[in-house]
Order: C-alpha cells, then sequence, then structure tokens
C-alpha cells in the first residue's frame, strides 16, 4: 500500500545576529547617514500618492534626476543607493497595502453583498465548463451593485483621485510617511559573501564607500547567511544584521471530516472555543499587571520629566544629569519586551496544546479600532489594539504550523444572541447566559458557538455594520416568535427581549405583518 506523502508549508522569520568585530566602523557609519539621505528623499517624493501602486523596480528612475549617487558620496557604490531607494519603496507600499486594506472595508460596507448575489456566485462557481459559465453570465449578467464595487476597487489601484468619495478615504487613512533614520545599510547578496570561519563564526565581506574595497565582519552565527540583509547600528550603538530564513514545517495529517471551531477573543482568558475549552486562562492577570506597572512607572517619569525641567534655568548640569540617569529608555524597553514575549509565549503554548491538528477556525474581526472616549481610561488601555493584535497573530502562526484555515466573521451581537434559538432572546449576566426557555449556558461558549455558526451564514457578512447587522437578526427573532405565537410585546413582557431593541424591533414587526 502506497504511504501518503506528507504535507508541508514555509515559514519565514527574521534572525538578528550581532557583529562581534567590523575592520572599519568610521565607514559603515558614513554609508549609512548617506544611506538615510536617500531614504528621506525617496520618502518626499513617493510616500504621497505620487508614488501610489508604483511598482519598487521603477524608483530608482524616479529618484536619480533629484538625488544623484555622486551627490552624496556613493559615486563608486550605485548599488547600495540603488538597494536603499528599492527598500524605501517597497516600505512605502507596505503602508499604502495597510491604508489598502482599510479602504477596502468600508467600499463593502458602501456596497454589501446581497444573499440573491451570494447564490448566484456560488451558482456560477458550479459551472466548470468555460462555455456553460459564458452562458450563465450572459443570462444573469452582474448587478448595479457588483458593477459599482467593482469599480471602485479598480480604480482603489489605479487612479484613487477620480471618485471623490473615494479620494477622501484615501487621503483619511493613508498618511504619508517620512524617515529620519540614518542606522541602517541594505545589501543583496550581490553585495556581500558570507564564509564559515567555524562552527560558531562567520566572516562577512560586505561594500564600502568603494565597491571594491570590502569591510570585514565578524559575526556569532552557525548558519550561512543569504538573501538581502540589513547591517543596523542599534539602540546601543552595536552592529547587528538582519536576515531571513526559511524553514520547512511537516503538517500534521489532515481529518477525514471538516471539523468546524469557534473562537470567543477575551480578556479573563485569551480564547474560549465553541466545544468549551479555555486557551490561557489568567492572560487578564498578566495583562493588568502589565498595564498597570507601566501606567505607574510613566507616572512617576513625568513627575521626574517636570522636576528636571524646573531646574534648567538656574541650575542645567543637575537638570541634564537627572534627565540623562532616570529618564531613558533601554531598561524600560527591555522590560515591555520581556512582558510581551511572556505574554506571547502563553497565548501560544495554551493554543498548540488545544489545536493539534488542521481544523476550519472561526475568529471575530477586531481589527476596528475602540473610538469611544466614553470608557475609562484604564479599561481601554487593558483593551488595547496590542493585545488583539497579539491573539489574532496567535491564531494565524498556529493555523500556518497545523494547516489550518483561518476565517474571520461579523463580531456584532454575538455575545447577545442565543445559540439554540439564533436569536436575540435572552440576556447574558457575566458569565452565564439565559435563553428564554430558561436554559442557562456559559456566556463564552455561547458566544463561541454564534461565532462558528456565522462562519456559514449568507446573509451576515463580515464588512456589514452593525446596524445591518441587527436589522438581520431582529427580523430572525420576528419570524422566531411569530411560530411560537407569540409577539414582540410579548417577549418585551416577559424579559426575554432586552429593552434596548424594543423601538426598532415593533418598527420591524410592523412591516413583517404588512407584508403577510
Amino acid at each position: 500500500m502506497k504511504a501518503n506523502k506528507q504535507q508541508t508549508t514555509e515559514e519565514s522569520y527574521t534572525v538578528i545576529t550581532p557583529v562581534i568585530y567590523c575592520s572599519d566602523e568610521p565607514q559603515i557609519d558614513r554609508l549609512m547617514n548617506a544611506c538615510g539621505v536617500v531614504r528621506a528623499v525617496t520618502y518626499n517624493k513617493l510616500g504621497s500618492l505620487q508614488g501610489w501602486n508604483l511598482n519598487w523596480m521603477f524608483a530608482a528612475p524616479q529618484i536619480k534626476p533629484i538625488l544623484p549617487p555622486e551627490s552624496v558620496g556613493m559615486s563608486k557604490c550605485r548599488k547600495i543607493w540603488e538597494w536603499s531607494v528599492n527598500d524605501c519603496m517597497k516600505a512605502i507600499a507596505a503602508q499604502q497595502e495597510a491604508a489598502i486594506a482599510v479602504i477596502i472595508r468600508e467600499i463593502w460596507q458602501k456596497l454589501p453583498m446581497q444573499v440573491n448575489q451570494q447564490k448566484r456566485i456560488a451558482w456560477l462557481l458550479e459551472k466548470e465548463n468555460k462555455k456553460l459559465h459564458e452562458q450563465a453570465l450572459i443570462l444573469f449578467p452582474k448587478c448595479e451593485i457588483e458593477l459599482s464595487r467593482e469599480k471602485l476597487l479598480n480604480l482603489l489601484y489605479t487612479n484613487p483621485t477620480e471618485v471623490n468619495w473615494l479620494h477622501r478615504r484615501v487621503r483619511k487613512h493613508f498618511q504619508r510617511g517620512h524617515t529620519y533614520k540614518r542606522n541602517q545599510i541594505v545589501y543583496q547578496g550581490a553585495g556581500y559573501k558570507c564564509q564559515r570561519v567555524n562552527r560558531h563564526s562567520v566572516v562577512l565581506t560586505v561594500m564600502g564607500e568603494d565597491a571594491r574595497q570590502k569591510i570585514t565582519l565578524k559575526l556569532r552565527s552557525r548558519q550561512i547567511i543569504k538573501g538581502q540583509i540589513r547591517l543596523i547600528r542599534n539602540e546601543l550603538q552595536v552592529l547587528e544584521v538582519h536576515w531571513t530564513r526559511t524553514r520547512t514545517i511537516i503538517l500534521p495529517t489532515q481529518s477525514k471530516l471538516p471539523v468546524l471551531i469557534g473562537l470567543d477573543k477575551g480578556y479573563t482568558e485569551g480564547f474560549y472555543t465553541s466545544d468549551g475549552v479555555q486557551v490561557a486562562p489568567g492572560l487578564g492577570k498578566l495583562m493588568s499587571n502589565k498595564t498597570n506597572r507601566i501606567t505607574a512607572k510613566n507616572r512617576n517619569r513625568y513627575r521626574i520629566r517636570a522636576f528636571s525641567e524646573s531646574l534648567k534655568k538656574h541650575d542645567p548640569v543637575s537638570s541634564a544629569r537627572i534627565f540623562k540617569n532616570n529618564l531613558g529608555y533601554k531598561v524600560k524597553e527591555r522590560k515591555l519586551q520581556n512582558e510581551k514575549n511572556t505574554i506571547k509565549n502563553f497565548i501560544r503554548r495554551d493554543l498548540r496544546r488545544v489545536i493539534t491538528t488542521n481544523v476550519e477556525l472561526f475568529c471575530e474581526d477586531l481589527s476596528s479600532p475602540i473610538k469611544s472616549k466614553t470608557g475609562a481610561k484604564s479599561v481601554n488601555r487593558k483593551l488595547n489594539q496590542w493585545m488583539k493584535g497579539e491573539l489574532q497573530t496567535s491564531v494565524d502562526k498556529i493555523a500556518l504550523e497545523t494547516g489550518s484555515k483561518v476565517t474571520l466573521v461579523n463580531c456584532a451581537y454575538t455575545s447577545q444572541m442565543c445559540s439554540l434559538t439564533g436569536t436575540l432572546l435572552g440576556f447574558r449576566k457575566g458569565d452565564r447566559f439565559t435563553c428564554h426557555t430558561g436554559v442557562v449556558l456559559h456566556a463564552d461558549k455561547n458566544a463561541a458557538i454564534n461565532i462558528r455558526n456565522r462562519g456559514t451564514d449568507y446573509e451576515i457578512q463580515r464588512f456589514m455594520k452593525s446596524e445591518e447587522v441587527l436589522v438581520v437578526l431582529l427580523n430572525r427573532t420576528i419570524r422566531y416568535l411569530v411560530s411560537i405565537g407569540k409577539s414582540i410585546s410579548d417577549a418585551l413582557e416577559l424579559g426575554w427581549l432586552n429593552p434596548k431593541f424594543k423601538a426598532k424591533a415593533l418598527k420591524l414587526e410592523t412591516i413583517y405583518h404588512s407584508q403577510g
């Protein structure tokens, strides 16, 4: 019997290797300063809409008339000048893609996918024959909403200033960047050579100000360095090489039946699965300790800074000494990084315990920032975007290791729905969700089941506004109440429905009965 071939995937990660010896550090510093000027000019020229959707391969010809290599003393190392421009353009392109991701969300909110459109697309995908597919497109053409959406999506990449609405979105979400860093040099593979000295060290020979004169760097590394590298002088004024490695991950054996798991993101615990399993319990305590320590530390730093500023006029020496010895960032950043690593490892270790095979994961899309100013500062601080981002990054990381699929769904009202009926009947209090039938569920498990069910819900799309989701859920609630011989008024009297939905629910009920 032929054995099944193991499935694999590739993972890329950055390696930071310290430099233990450099043959010519002053020349490295001069090159870093020159590359910083090149990056600054590139950002000023192409960091606006002039460089929108520009391929990084065509960036150097646009910068060369403004800042030729000779003007920054790089006439004998033109390749380093070109690599700096290309790398800067890649950073600008990444910033553009981040803005495009937010704008695409707003386009889908403006022109959402209707149920009949989704059914039409699913029906067209079933036509494997090309001729049948073309005939189906002629018989069932795209509607006006689909055409308008496609037009905006195309203009977003080609000419975002043509439509006023799209232009306003781009100006809002894409903020042009600037750079003032003078601490790095980018080398491609043709700009250096790497040779092994012994099992613990390698020697790197890189281009200098004259491409024919090499600079020798000795590194503590067991691997031969390949690909693009970045020579950086860090905050401690130590040289280090940043480079990328790729490793092969062997995926676990695929399960015969697809397993669907909903993940409810929380604060007390990292996740709660639809199977009733807690992931990373005690995360809230770790996060609270971290944020409270940072708050107290910063409060004391502000007092020391104010005292230092008050001494400037009559005792500038003491003021400078206080500023230097008490307001540094080295220890502060090291502690913060250690705490972040602790929380990251805590989340991922528990996720690896729960997710061991390839499954389909459904998570809430919590990428929208909290803009409300009404909540307490301490609460908003604890629910900061870093923790949300780390939770989602951990899910993506474990999904890559296990070959799982991650699907983000709309998070609106997932914790206020009853997972047994799919309606808004019932109420949540603490960790308990009480259904209208009297059944008591764990609130987080109930939300996780709703998230899993929403992954296969055709009516509620990921980018729908919460008001539109509420209308869909209230219509389902009305239909369910009619099926059991009740009305919205009865549900309000019995305490099944939250009074905050009263006005909209009664209005929708009137429309429902008027339609027969």
